[in-house]
């Protein structure tokens, strides 16, 4: 994220952040060095209270690498810069808090904070109250500047995950809708395949008159046919001929009483 030039003069002149409030800063600078130390612990000092902000610095490298980032922070506030460069550290140092998971309310806590304390320090030192004022309306107006690129990081990083996430919603519904589709597709073959299969089978329902007899059944056109042609017609059934053990043994004595019969 980057802002032009044109924009941070004018985010400058709606704060009426001009030359003579950075020549201010820069006269103060003496007193905040020789006060930054002091400044720095009570900061964290305050900071450590709340167990979430606690638990958000990490272990006692990362809390000595903030003091150290926190004491170079503060000697900017005092430089009288507030170029491209200046601004792209402030944009830095919103995605960095965006991206540790440090929620607005705490930074806003912390920026109130450090405040005071600055305000503090310069009190101490600035015994004129009209310089006073004018140290302390200078140091107001930079840190309202550099809490709205704060911000514009915060913006920037939610919408990139906004979008992120409806990319990846966008991507994720795309792939339903290909497997939905082939799904569709499938189901619709097995149907196709059902229905050719259904019209190929006939069904035998309802009466079918018989004979008591011969066995012989009576179609629709009153003709009378064999059981196996009449079940052949009207089903898929195929019908293969053989003999039962008893129609077996019967037909053995039929050949045998001929046989014999010829012989005599």
């Amino acid at each position: 994220m980057e802002l032009t030039d044109q924009e941070i003069v004018k985010r400058k002149e709606l704060l009426r952040l001009g030359p003579e409030e950075a020549a201010t800063l820069v006269k103060c600078r003496p007193i905040i060095e020789a006060e930054i130390d002091n400044v720095v612990e009570e900061f964290y000092r305050i900071q450590t209270r709340n167990p979430e902000v606690t638990k958000l610095m990490g272990d006692e490298e990362m809390v000595r690498r903030l003091h150290v980032s926190q004491r170079k922070y503060i000697l900017g506030l005092f430089d009288g810069c507030t170029d491209g460069q200046y601004v792209g550290n402030r944009l830095r140092i919103g995605i960095v808090h965006k991206n540790i998971g440090v929620d607005p309310k705490f930074y806003l806590a912390a920026v109130k904070t450090l405040k005071d304390l600055l305000f503090r320090a310069l009190a101490r030192n600035i015994n004129d109250p009209a310089s006073l004022e004018e140290a302390s309306q200078a140091l107001d107006k930079l840190l309202y500047f550099d809490i709205t690129l704060v911000f514009d990081a915060y913006t920037l990083s939610l919408v990139q995950e906004v979008e992120a996430e409806r990319d990846r919603v966008e991507v994720y519904a795309e792939s339903l809708e290909l497997q939905v589709a082939e799904r569709t597709r499938e189901l619709a073959e097995k149907v196709r395949e059902l229905e050719t299969a259904l019209s190929m089978v006939k069904k035998l329902e309802g009466v079918i008159p018989i004979c008591g007899v011969c066995k012989k059944i009576r179609d629709d056109k009153e003709s009378w046919q064999q059981l196996e042609q009449y079940i052949s017609e009207h089903s898929e059934a195929l019908f293969s001929h053989g003999l039962c053990p008893e129609c077996f043994e019967k037909e053995m004595m039929g050949l045998r009483a001929l046989k014999l019969g010829k012989q005599e």
